[in-house]
């Protein structure tokens, strides 16, 4: 196993770690607004947050399965 793919994994995976992270706290942030929208307008509205938590959580998902570090290939 060469330096540059044990680099290229290390900055895959920090990319995943970002994106990961920017998912959740948009995900939050979608919540919370759904939360204060169905309690100060005394009714539930749609759970618009349901598609980025599905979608986004999914190709995560996809993204994570497909790594070929987690696969155990040296490329």
């Amino acid at each position: 196993m060469s330096a540059n793919s044990v680099g290229s994994r290390s900055s895959g995976g920090l990319a995943r770690r970002i994106v990961t992270i920017a998912w959740l706290v948009i995900s939050v942030v979608q919540v919370v607004i759904w939360l204060l929208m169905s309690v100060l307008g005394t009714s539930v509205k749609g759970p618009f947050w349901l598609w980025t938590i599905g979608i986004g959580g999914a190709a995560l998902l996809v993204w994570r399965s497909l790594d070929p570090a987690r696969r155990g290939g040296a490329e």
